[in-house]
């Protein structure tokens, strides 16, 4: 199972809802100890959203807007 680029912003805007702008450091702590354990997909995957909250703290994104992830 994969998680979409609609699943990613869904799981962003909810911490986003959730924490403010704290949703990033709770990324990178989730990042860092992603790392630590060697975990390299999982790394990814919570770069990748962090990636998607940052769009949608800044602006970039919406919740139901076109998406696509580069």
């Amino acid at each position: 199972m994969s998680i979409t680029p609609d699943d990613l912003r869904t799981i962003a805007y909810t911490l986003v809802d959730r924490h403010g702008d704290a949703a990033l450091l709770l990324a990178d702590q989730a990042i860092g100890e992603m790392r630590t354990l060697g975990d390299a997909p999982r790394t990814h995957a919570w770069e990748a959203l962090k990636s998607v909250i940052d769009d949608a703290l800044g602006g970039r994104i919406t919740r139901d807007g076109p998406l696509s992830l580069h």
